[in-house]
């Protein structure tokens, strides 16, 4: 069964052109800790990024980093959202 769900996420977007998709970690699929420790890390960056955290940690960042996280601060999502239905 795992081959064949890996096979349909690697070619369901073909017919609509685009190339199929390739996955990383040499195509194994990982446990349950694993993924919950992915899942953790992102929960993580989100929570940083809604809150302001991030935003007020960016002196040490690139200008394009701060950029990017200015854009995605909290103030902003709603409108990325807006953008995003258009």
């Amino acid at each position: 069964a795992g081959s064949a769900i890996r096979e349909w996420f690697r070619t369901y977007k073909i017919p609509d052109g685009k190339p199929p998709n390739v996955f990383g970690l040499d195509e194994k699929f990982m446990d349950k800790h694993y993924a919950l420790e992915i899942i953790k890390e992102c929960n993580h960056a989100w929570k940083e990024l809604i809150t302001g955290e991030k935003e007020r940690n960016l002196d040490n960042m690139d200008p394009e980093v701060q950029g990017l996280v200015r854009k995605l601060s909290k103030s902003n999502l709603v409108d990325l959202a807006a953008e995003d239905d258009d």
